[in-house]
């Protein structure tokens, strides 16, 4: 079986008939027609690309102009031969040929510029390309977009023109005068000028012929009238027929010259045909990639898999989502696969779409599949599909069958693909059993990919029992009895023959008989595999459920994500909020200090308590305003943002969060939870006054609440620490963190026992996870 049967087996033909549908021009389809079959890893690779890529400027927006392209390559032969000229018509070929050989290189080169990586094959062909715009300008100057010469093409013609335009224009007046006079005296037939054998003549009554002096050329179809030229504008005539044949002879000069510079550049125009006619054959390959949802497959030298594939010409016939995508993979641990099944099931459309798919990676094509699917390259591929008895050569089905599977071991080898649909049908089951046996086996040992259908059960025990041979099927649905075409690697198929039969109204005696029949026979592996398909099919739907909840909780999760982040910011944005309003009390209460040393300054009579009872006036009189501002109300129920104070402490912050009964408070740049009934709610003011009582002295400091110790040496923080704890217990702080560090705890230790003897310290514990954890230590302060 040659190459070309292969084609039409599997019905390449009617990819290339859909490629042609594409083509700009002849250079366009006849590549299709001649479209190779590439075995070369690197040659295969570089088409590939080449395709893609092309296919990645239509997706882009960029479409290569081909219009005007004709096959020039039989005018390109006569130009070399000395004498010959390309007429005019033919000539517009040439022109148009050289513009867009021209406009796809700039067309290529500009795509390469702009983006290189996904255009440097494309390109090396392109770049090749001849062009020449002086040869260009020179036929343009010559030949019109009718395909005629122009009048300016050279003086000579100008002028032979201008004569001949001369000469009309006093032949139509001597004519129109001429045939005035004879039609007053009405020895015309009709009032008009004609033309016969490229002379101007007018029309006459046959009877009047001889009144009229000139020359007759010729009568009318009734014989009634005669054409005469007549005898006054024969010079004239004569004239301008010398003139046109003198402006043939400019014309075929003008080409002759023109004929001998395109013939210089014969072979760099021959090899822009041949090129244009690739990029062309790209282009129709770009098209129906695009149309076809196609992509570039991986090459492999290794196990072939290919992935949610459809059947190229079924895709263009039927709505893509009424067809099922093929998973397929051989070549790994198992290179032969017996599929079997019932009829109708989609063996056949199975392996047609292995062979078909397989053809077009070979020939360049872009593949209706997932783009990581991966195919290897065969050296041969052998197909035997459908019944090709012959009454001539005195053939039947089977001894047809025979001889082409004898053709394939004849010829086959380790790098070949072979599809054999119904291996070995029409003879007795069993002798058709060990026959394909023996040849699928001989198949596998040379490590060939072969894959075959068959309705012979004895073939699905022999794969389940040999090496490097696997069993196949395509689902069916036993309740329904109607194929899923789901393919399935690993399990055979049942073929439902009872089911179908009772589906047709076969009479159920002879059903129930043929039942009984096999039961004693060969029954048990039916309905093993009966069980098998029904379990598959039930899993298959609790699968499907699952993925549906899987689904449904990936949305959930994305919008708990979403209402997360959300709160997450807001909480940032109160942070943030509370922060300013900090720094905002921290600079009242300096400006309050400030203002207060400075009154002790300027009148040391001034008593302590005094100093104080000032202090703590003028530090009610700064909140007040603020309150009137605020207008809280401090007996409503807590929310978010509410001023809040933790009873039976001073301390004070502001709500961020509520959460499962908890409500988050912000105090001094930390969080505390707390539940409602350790919170009562209070104004703006309080907070305020509660941070100046805890972090404001009279000797202009800012106390603290955080000592960083990391750094010194154990000797050294007995006294920071001491004084430390002391300026919190004389300011009121109730809590003080100790920053140590982790490191190696001696430290932590340090701190450890120095707050133990600490008269002040109530209590202390390491920091949890928002306070340090153990690389700080907070610290409860005696009140």
């Amino acid at each position: 079986m040659n190459l070309s049967e292969v084609k039409i087996d599997l019905e390449f033909d009617k990819i290339i008939s859909k490629l042609k549908t594409y083509a700009f021009s002849e250079l366009g389809t006849e590549k299709a027609d001649e479209i190779n079959f590439i075995t070369g890893k690197d040659m295969l690779l570089k088409e590939l690309k080449k395709t893609d890529q092309m296919r990645y400027a239509l997706v882009s927006g960029r479409e290569p102009d081909l219009s005007g392209l004709k096959n020039i390559r039989d005018s390109l032969s006569k130009s070399r031969i000395k004498g010959n000229y390309i007429p005019p018509d033919k000539m517009l070929w040439v022109l148009n040929f050289l513009r867009v050989s021209r406009n796809v290189k700039s067309f290529i080169g500009a795509c390469y510029k702009s983006d290189i990586k996904n255009y440097d094959t494309l390109f090396e062909i392109s770049d090749t390309l001849f062009s020449d715009k002086l040869l260009e300008h020179n036929i343009e100057s010559a030949v019109d977009e009718a395909g005629s010469i122009k009048a300016n093409a050279s003086h000579k013609l100008r002028s032979i023109r201008n004569d001949i335009n001369d000469r009309a224009d006093q032949l139509r007046k001597n004519l129109a005068r001429i045939l005035k006079k004879v039609s007053d005296q009405d020895y015309t037939q009709d009032d008009i000028i004609t033309l016969r054998d490229g002379r101007s003549v007018i029309p006459v009554k046959v009877e009047n012929k001889r009144k009229v002096p000139g020359i007759i050329h010729t009568t009318s179809a009734s014989g009634l009238t005669v054409f005469i030229e007549p005898q006054e504008t024969i010079g004239l005539n004569n004239d301008i027929t010398e003139l046109k044949f003198a402006e043939k002879r400019e014309i075929e000069r003008i080409l002759t010259h023109l004929t001998e510079e395109i013939s210089k550049y014969y072979n760099e125009l021959m090899v822009n045909s041949d090129i244009l006619g690739d990029i062309d054959l790209l282009y129709c390959k770009a098209k129906y990639a695009l149309e076809s949802n196609a992509l570039m497959p991986v090459i492999t030298e290794g196990e072939i898999n290919i992935l949610k594939a459809y059947h190229p010409i079924l895709l263009h016939q039927l709505d893509k989502n009424k067809i099922v995508p093929l998973n397929f993979k051989i070549g790994g641990d198992y290179n032969t696969v017996i599929i079997t099944g019932p009829n109708a099931g989609g063996k056949t459309v199975a392996l047609k779409t292995l062979g078909l798919l397989q053809l077009m990676f070979q020939s360049g094509m872009l593949l209706p599949a997932d783009a990581t699917s991966e195919l290897r390259i065969f050296e041969k591929i052998f197909v035997n599909i459908g019944d090709n008895q012959s009454i001539v050569n005195n053939l039947s089905s089977f001894s047809s069958h025979l001889k082409s599977i004898k053709d394939i071991v004849d010829n086959f080898n380790g790098k070949s693909l072979i599809l054999i649909d119904e291996i070995c049908s029409g003879t007795d089951p069993s002798f058709g059993a060990a026959l394909s046996s023996a040849i699928l086996g001989h198949f596998s040992k040379q490590n060939a990919i072969s894959v075959v259908t068959t309705h012979i059960g004895d073939l699905k025990t022999f794969a389940y029992n040999t090496d490097k041979i696997e069993n196949a099927s395509l689902e069916f649905d036993s309740r329904t009895l109607s194929p899923n075409y789901k393919f399935i690697m690993g399990i055979p198929g049942q073929s439902f023959t009872f089911e179908i039969a009772k589906k047709f109204s076969i009479p159920n005696d002879i059903l129930e008989s043929a039942a009984y029949l096999l039961k004693t026979s060969s029954g048990t592996l039916e309905d093993i595999l009966k069980e098998l398909s029904e379990s598959k099919q039930r899993y298959e739907e609790l699968k499907r459920e699952n993925d549906l909840e899987n689904t449904r909780l990936t949305e959930l999760t994305s919008v708990y994500r979403k209402k997360s982040e959300e709160l997450e910011t807001n909480e940032k944005k109160i942070i943030k909020t509370a922060k300013q309003e900090a720094e905002r009390i921290v600079r009242d209460a300096k400006k309050l200090i400030e203002k207060t040393i400075k009154e002790i300054r300027e009148n040391k009579d001034f008593l302590p308590k005094e100093i104080k009872s000032n202090f703590e006036k003028q530090s009610r009189e700064l909140t007040a305003s603020d309150e009137k501002e605020e207008g809280i109300a401090v007996d409503s129920q807590l929310v978010v943002n509410d001023y809040v104070k933790l009873k039976g402490t001073n301390t004070t912050g502001q709500i961020t969060e509520i959460k499962d009964g908890l409500y988050f408070v912000i105090s001094n740049g930390l969080v505390i939870k707390a539940r409602n009934k350790d919170l009562e709610k209070i104004g703006g003011k309080e907070v305020r006054e509660s941070y100046i009582r805890g972090n404001t002295s009279l000797n202009e400091d800012i106390i603290e609440s955080k000592l960083d110790l990391r750094g010194c040496y154990p000797d050294e923080i007995s006294s920071k620490l001491e004084k430390f704890i002391q300026d919190a217990y004389v300011n009121s702080l109730s809590e003080i963190t100790i920053v140590h560090g982790k490191g190696s705890g001696v430290l932590r230790t340090e701190v450890k026992k120095l707050l133990g003897k600490n008269p002040h310290v109530a209590e202390f514990r390491l920091g949890n996870w928002n306070e340090g954890d153990s690389g700080a230590t907070i610290v409860q302060i005696k009140k």
